[in-house]
């Protein structure tokens, strides 16, 4: 059983690496096919079938650190130098997040629910479940090494 697995992967693999030919008639219709034309009026092109680009740009281990663990960064229109720095921070780490302004009280009730009650204090990062309130270099980098997240872009 394990054997007619990998063989279906094996032959996948294989059909998914040849090429596709393009090419154009004597009438002028253009044809493609996965080989190569045995009689043909006109250029053959070959290319390679690829995935896209977007899915080649991120390394496997961020998607998954993306799709299991979401960055958010919640702040306030008057955080401060806490707010930057955590911003900086998590560019200079290549960390794609999402920010969050808290500006109505909504969002700070909501915020103070994320936290367990208290204070609303900003810069505070949630990753996945797990959050920490300011900016702490080090309590953000435990965060961020836990679930994943590459230390440079």
């Amino acid at each position: 059983m394990k054997f007619l697995l990998l063989l279906c992967l094996c032959v996948v693999g294989l059909a998914q690496a040849q090429g596709t030919y393009r090419w154009v008639d004597k009438d002028g219709k253009v044809h493609y096919g996965d080989r190569y034309p045995s009689a043909v009026a006109g250029e053959v092109n070959k290319r390679k079938i690829e995935a896209p680009a977007a899915d080649k740009q991120i390394p496997y281990a961020l998607q998954q650190a993306i799709a299991n663990f979401p960055v958010t960064l919640f702040v306030s229109k008057d955080c401060g130098a806490g707010c930057q720095e955590g911003r900086d921070y998590l560019a200079k780490r290549g960390t794609p997040f999402t920010e969050k302004v808290v500006s109505s009280q909504e969002d700070v009730d909501a915020l103070k629910d994320l936290l367990g009650g208290g204070q609303a204090q900003v810069p505070v990062l949630k990753v996945g479940s797990r959050f920490t309130k300011g900016w702490l270099r080090e309590e953000w980098q435990r965060l961020l090494d836990a679930a994943g997240y590459p230390k440079a872009p």
